[in-house]
């Protein structure tokens, strides 16, 4: 399970988001081409782990950043759906979606993107993802 795993469960029960963007358009990893807009995709983009001395436990925790990219075709429709993003990932702890969570924390967003040809607008806003996997 990784940190992707618990934001897009995080995503995909928000009453608020699914209003706006259906379950089945939170896709972990990327948006397939010719997908119906407004879409979110979910991708990890770093992951490290945390070393000990000992390295003899028997899980140990990953620090990931997760970038939520949100693709809509109007300005007003990235910026709402953004902050639902945004308050449906709380920082948090918990297990979420069989993910021992340890935090979640926002981290920045990324530019506005328009692509004038296709007329997506869109942007991404990251966060930092701390969670204990077992060592295999």
């Amino acid at each position: 399970m990784s940190g992707v795993a618990a934001i897009r469960y995080l995503l995909a029960n928000s009453a608020a988001l699914i209003a706006v963007v259906p379950a089945s358009k939170i896709m972990a990893g990327t948006i397939p081409l010719n997908t119906e807009l407004p879409a979110i995709g979910v991708q990890e983009i770093s992951v490290t782990d945390r070393n000990t001395v000992d390295m003899a436990s028997t899980s140990v925790m990953h620090t990931s950043r997760v970038q939520v990219s949100v693709l809509s075709k109007t300005y007003t429709t990235q910026k709402s759906i953004l902050e639902l993003v945004r308050k449906a990932c709380p920082n948090t702890n918990g297990t979420l979606n069989g993910v021992v969570v340890d935090s979640i924390l926002p981290d920045s967003a990324g530019p506005d993107i328009f692509d004038a040809d296709a007329v997506i607008y869109s942007q991404s806003r990251d966060f930092i993802v701390k969670y204990t996997v077992d060592r295999i």
